[in-house]
């Protein structure tokens, strides 16, 4: 009886944390660690190096799903649909690294760089101090 009133209200606990989590400087550890791994791929990439470029792909696209969340709990949901975009096209380059598609490795980096330049365009404005950056 007790574990059955226990693990639902545990995870009802874990569900409201990741919601309260989603702060601003939540979302900028995610940016962060998205331009740092988004790099670590592209060399991978470049380097032929399909194992590290998938797993790093499969990280953006855990990331991009963080950022998604944040951006519909903030009613931002054109911001939203590009995180999901994003999230698939990372996934999309995680399989194709792991297959070793160099075609769609190069399009599915294409369209993770592509999304993420259109959100900035429409989503991003410099900070008070250089070289840092805020929510529209």
């Amino acid at each position: 009886m007790k574990k059955t009133i226990l693990l639902p209200g545990l995870l009802a606990l874990g569900f409201a944390m990741c919601v309260v989590a989603q702060t601003e400087a939540d979302f900028s550890g995610w940016m962060k660690d998205v331009a740092k791994t988004k790099g670590a791929v592209a060399k991978a990439v470049k380097g032929g190096q399909n194992n590290d470029a998938a797993e790093g792909a499969s990280h953006l696209a855990d990331i991009f799903k963080q950022v998604g969340g944040y951006f519909s709990s903030h009613n931002m949901a054109d911001a939203a649909g590009m995180a999901k975009n994003a999230q698939m096209a990372a996934s999309d380059l995680a399989a194709a690294a792991k297959g070793g598609d160099a075609a769609k490795i190069d399009s599915s980096l294409m369209a993770v760089n592509g999304t993420c330049g259109a959100c900035h365009m429409a989503h991003r404005v410099a900070g008070d101090a250089p070289g840092t950056f805020k929510i529209k």
